[in-house]
């Protein structure tokens, strides 16, 4: 009886006040479709040739990101920034297409100084995507045997993991040969996500899905099997921008024991706001580590306003940071570094050789 004569009231208030019933209906279809939506990721990545900024960052100690399913919170509050990278979508060109046949679009994301990462993909008109080619850290796969097939965009939560053969050549590390072996796609979460660096380069919080996309690969030489590939690539899409990922990780680890290759790199990137006004080239364009390879003292040249330097390894692991133009690196072992310089606005990243 009271549920009824509470329905009576509720029914009789709307009838008297139709706007009202129609401002709650539309407040709850917007929900909703903000709910869906913010299950669901539009777009691998759309044609898009202008200009993505994002920040290149660290974290220690490393993310942690087993978590997925639904309504899950992501808490990545340990990020340390050190650079500048720049994502541009574009159609393939006729020398690209001629090494990776059937691809239509390049996704290529620079730093300051020099690529960091190619995806080489067939987009076609039914919403489905296929991996071509990928390069990244001086490897590039080349799927020219059997495409990585991504499936068809949009894809919401919930929907079926997808598992494709791939195989094809890959050159890299002073070696080369074929491969084969599984990727696997997949929008393994939902929820929010917390990072200490965010859109404005202030802490930020999110609500984002998850596109997982994971390769197994075996890698052989002349017919033999000689060592083994794993990739796993984490893109979080938010609703804003809804059709670039404003968080990815990835972390590729390389073991060829017949060359003495045993290597894991990763990456941390966080969209940067366009209007941030980031100079990523003046007043630094002559900035230059001198001499290089460098023995104790790295010396920035070029500038007298270098105001933050920032030494990472080639794993992404943030080792150094300092200010001046000399820098003690006495106690780095022998290798590959990146070193980011930075003049107010400014920042460059240059390679540096630490013998």
């Amino acid at each position: 009886m009271w549920f009824l004569l509470k329905s009576n009231v509720v029914i009789s208030y709307f009838w008297q006040k139709p706007h009202v019933m129609k401002k709650t209906l539309l407040s709850i279809a917007l929900l909703l479709s903000v709910a869906s939506f913010g299950q669901t990721v539009n777009n691998f990545y759309p044609f898009n040739p202008d200009l993505s900024p994002y920040t290149l960052a660290t974290s220690s100690p490393e993310l942690d990101q087993s978590a997925m399913g639904e309504n899950v919170i992501w808490n990545f509050n340990n990020l340390a920034g050190y650079g500048n990278s720049v994502t541009t979508v574009e159609e393939a060109t006729s020398e690209q297409q001629a090494t990776f046949p059937g691809s239509t679009l390049t996704v290529s994301t620079t730093s300051e100084t020099e690529i960091v990462s190619e995806f080489y993909l067939a987009n076609d008109i039914s919403g489905s995507v296929s991996v071509i080619g990928a390069s990244s850290n001086g490897l590039t796969l080349n799927y020219i045997t059997n495409n990585f097939n991504l499936g068809n965009f949009p894809k919401s939560y919930g929907n079926t993991a997808i598992s494709d053969e791939v195989a094809g050549t890959f050159d890299g590390n002073g070696v080369n040969g074929t491969f084969s072996g599984i990727g696997t796609v997949s929008v393994d979460g939902y929820g929010v996500i917390n990072t200490n660096i965010g859109i404005s380069g202030q802490p930020q919080t999110l609500t984002v899905t998850r596109l997982k996309i994971e390769q197994n690969l075996n890698l052989y030489f002349s017919g033999v099997p000689v060592g083994t590939l794993t990739q796993v690539m984490y893109s979080y899409y938010s609703i804003s921008p809804q059709d670039e990922p404003i968080f990815r990780t990835l972390k590729a680890t390389v073991n060829i024991p017949a060359f003495g290759i045993n290597e894991t790199q990763q990456s941390i990137e966080v969209y940067a706001d366009p209007s941030m006004g980031i100079d990523y080239t003046a007043s630094l364009t002559k900035v230059a580590i001198a001499p290089n390879p460098v023995n104790d003292v790295l010396h920035i040249g070029g500038s007298n306003d270098i105001t933050a330097i920032t030494v990472v390894d080639t794993a992404g692991r943030m080792v150094l940071q300092s200010t001046g133009n000399d820098v003690s690196v006495s106690h780095l072992s022998s290798g590959i570094y990146y070193v980011s310089a930075t003049a107010g606005n400014a920042v460059k990243t240059l390679k540096m050789v630490k013998q």
